[in-house]
């Protein structure tokens, strides 16, 4: 069996086992580079500013369902742009929002799937605008 170590561009460690022999050294390479980047990491916390801001306010105001504050809006057409600038593929742009929304402690009410899938809709609509 053969393990191997490497490190990917953000910095996290990939570990390959196999029982077949190794591949050249150009396929390891190629391997690596088509792992989907991420939003950067300042991107990330302003949409999460974002996603909390909208949640909190729209809690207070009620927001009818299918729509989004316009501060909302504004940040994910921000992160969107940004995204595809910095060759964010939208499904990896989809998994940093839902892990955004994961994170926060607000989650536990029972209309949070149906407010992350209005996020997620609209996310979708920008990144293809």
């Amino acid at each position: 069996m053969v393990r191997e170590t490497s490190v990917n561009e953000s910095g996290h460690h990939l570990s390959l086992s196999t029982s077949m022999s190794p591949a050249p050294a150009h396929g390891r390479v190629s391997k690596l580079k088509s792992i989907a980047p991420h939003l950067a990491a300042a991107d990330i916390d302003e949409l999460r500013v974002a996603i909390e801001r909208s949640l909190c306010e729209g809690e207070l105001h009620g927001l009818p369902n299918g729509k989004i504050d316009d501060d909302l809006h504004k940040s994910l057409c921000i992160a969107c742009a940004k995204a595809r600038l910095q060759r964010v593929r939208a499904e990896q742009l989809l998994i940093d929002l839902k892990q955004i929304w994961m994170s926060l402690p607000s989650m536990l009410s029972a209309r949070t799937g149906e407010r992350l899938n209005e996020i997620v809709t609209a996310c979708i609509d920008e990144y293809y605008a």
